[in-house]
């Protein structure tokens, strides 16, 4: 395994999320997760999942948004993280058999990448959807999905984050 991708394990997550969202709902589906680079998310990540979406006829055309009322902010973050996690299939195939018993060697035997989809409230009625990631310094960051960019939530909005799902 390369040393420029670092892994958190479950128990690692689990305390940075308890820690800085302690009255959210927090689920860790995997045992360890691979933090990805947030610039390569940003440039070529965000990108080819745009590509990807298009053959299921998601173009911008709503105010230059993939945006649509049946298609909202939990549909995009979800969607992108699946993407993403494709991605970390693709490029990391081999079974634990595989290297084991074959000696093949993936580029990482994390079981996911360190993106997540986060719901907050942003008004009385309503709440929105942005995806999660840990950067590689361990910090929380967020990624507005509709945008393909990273963004800043407020310490309000923070405050008010009531699920997490990795």
């Amino acid at each position: 395994m390369p040393e420029n991708i670092k892994i958190l394990t479950q128990k690692e997550l689990k305390h940075l999320l308890y820690t800085k969202y302690p009255k959210a709902e927090i689920v860790l589906t995997d045992r360890d997760y691979a933090i990805l680079d947030p610039e390569w998310v940003e440039k070529q990540a965000f990108k080819a999942y745009e590509e990807w979406i298009s053959i299921f006829g998601f173009n911008r055309k709503i105010n230059n948004s993939h945006w649509k009322t049946n298609w909202d902010c939990d549909d995009m973050s979800t969607s992108f993280k699946t993407y993403l996690r494709f991605i970390h299939a693709a490029h990391n195939p081999y079974t634990f058999t595989d290297r084991r018993m074959r000696n093949k060697h993936n580029e990482t035997n994390a079981d996911s990448v360190a993106v997540g989809t986060i719901f907050y409230k942003n008004s009385d009625r309503t709440g929105h959807a942005v995806n999660a990631f840990i950067s590689p310094d361990e910090n929380v960051s967020f990624f507005e999905p509709r945008d393909g960019l990273f963004i800043s939530l407020t310490e309000a909005e923070e405050n008010k984050v009531w699920y997490v799902n990795f």
